[in-house]
């Protein structure tokens, strides 16, 4: 008997590979990454598939994953229309206020602006 345990990811839902990969990579830092649609207006969500690959030059990683019809998040969306993100670091005092921007929100709600924050 081997000490380890082998997962076939061919066998595991989309949710089953979800739980074990977030659960494999910890601490896992958490990206509140606000975005501005072409319209204008601002969107706010946090991720926890990110991280920095390297410092020279300069490279962040963020995983964003597709709504399960495929398609784009609305910080996908923003991002490729408009070539531009902020990525900022949750802190414990904004816990809270990150979760409310955790609802799946209509893309013309303002999600800093639900949790009683300003851009």
């Amino acid at each position: 008997m081997t000490p380890y345990r082998l997962f076939d990811f061919s066998q595991l839902n989309a949710r089953e590979r979800y739980k074990l990969l977030i659960g494999t990579v910890v601490p896992r830092p958490i990206a509140w990454v606000t975005t501005l649609s072409p319209e204008g207006r601002v969107n706010a969500a946090p991720y926890s598939f990110f991280n920095c690959l390297s410092a020279d030059p300069p490279i962040l990683a963020l995983g964003v994953e597709n709504h399960d019809d495929m398609s784009f998040k609305d910080t996908a969306h923003n991002i490729r229309m408009t070539e531009e993100f902020t990525v900022n670091i949750v802190d414990y005092a904004n816990v809270e206020a990150m979760n409310i921007c955790a609802v799946p929100f209509p893309p013309d709600v303002d999600e800093l602006e639900m949790a009683g924050l300003t851009a």
